[in-house]
């Protein structure tokens, strides 16, 4: 009887390889589209934590200031004659229409005042309304009411990035 062995393959033939190197591709592929997204969710993530930031140093310098100016009272809203923003910000008032921009180098500011260095393109606009206390969707006219709404929006290169809104009574 004369048996023949059986051949015995040696190595990988070229279908197979061919699909091992398209898996292989396939999965660096995979990978390196994940870790983009990765990136840019974490671009997205730091701006959006800088925006908020930005808006929670307005809300902070907020908390220590009086409602109504301490020498012209409900008088005057806004920015009193002769007071330059930030450094003569003495009542909440004076923020309404506020513009803390790197642009024009008065900010973005701090909860001290300071101007914060290195913060290209990034500007905070404030804004100051009465509402109504028992309504406060309901603005009133200007030193009317004893319930304020402060409104902080922080931009970067001009795209609105957060906006903090909380109400102050006076």
């Amino acid at each position: 009887m004369n048996r023949t062995k059986a051949p015995t393959r040696r190595g990988f033939w070229l279908v197979e390889s061919a699909i091992a190197i398209a898996v292989i591709g396939i999965g660096i592929v995979a990978v390196a589209g994940s870790h983009q997204s990765w990136h840019q969710q974490q671009v997205i993530s730091d701006e959006l934590a800088t925006g908020m930031r930005l808006a929670k140093e307005i809300r902070e310098m907020t908390l220590i200031l009086p409602s109504s100016d301490p020498v012209t009272g409900t008088g005057v809203w806004g920015v009193e004659g002769g007071e330059s923003m930030p450094v003569d910000l003495d009542d909440l008032d004076d923020l309404d229409g506020a513009i803390f921009s790197d642009s024009d180098g008065s900010g973005p500011i701090d909860a001290t005042r300071t101007v914060i260095v290195g913060m290209d393109d990034w500007e905070q606009q404030v804004s100051v309304e009465c509402v109504d206390p028992f309504d406060v969707t309901l603005t009133v006219p200007d030193g009317t009411s004893d319930t304020i709404k402060i409104e902080v929006i922080t931009l970067h290169d001009g795209d609105e990035i957060a906006r903090l809104v909380w109400i102050a009574p006076r």
